[in-house]
């Protein structure tokens, strides 16, 4: 009888931490993205209308190379820092189609954020860098 009762105690056990694992992807709604070394990101805007989209590629030594396209009447300000960092400087022009490029190079993995600011509309596009 002891045998069953510490089997079934250890069966509820097991099945209460199946449960819980499981139950983890209801408590994550929203992860962000995460990119690596020599790897793209393709991130797009959901509150700037028209929608806006952009290319974060990163080489092996973590040097980021921003593509930004837009519509023609838009003129968007672009941002990348580190989470409660200061900007990185880019290095910014037109590629030939006209969209936005940039690149700099990233200061540390973690997390980033890309700033989108259209005027008085603005986006935080949030993501991860790992090592």
């Amino acid at each position: 009888m002891t045998t069953r009762i510490i089997a079934l105690v250890l069966l509820g056990l097991v099945m209460g931490f199946i449960l819980l694992m499981a139950s983890v992807s209801f408590f994550v709604r929203d992860p962000l993205p995460i990119v690596g070394a020599n790897q793209t990101l393709l991130l797009h805007t959901a509150e700037i209308s028209p929608q806006i989209r952009t290319s974060v590629a990163i080489d092996g030594g973590y040097r980021v190379d921003l593509t930004v396209e837009h519509a023609e009447a838009q003129d968007p300000q672009v941002v990348l820092r580190p989470v409660g960092g200061q900007a990185i400087i880019l290095d910014t022009g037109l590629d030939s189609s006209g969209a936005w490029s940039g690149s700099g190079q990233m200061t540390r993995p973690g997390r980033w954020e890309l700033v989108l600011t259209d005027g008085a509309a603005r986006e935080t596009l949030p993501f991860i860098v790992r090592e």
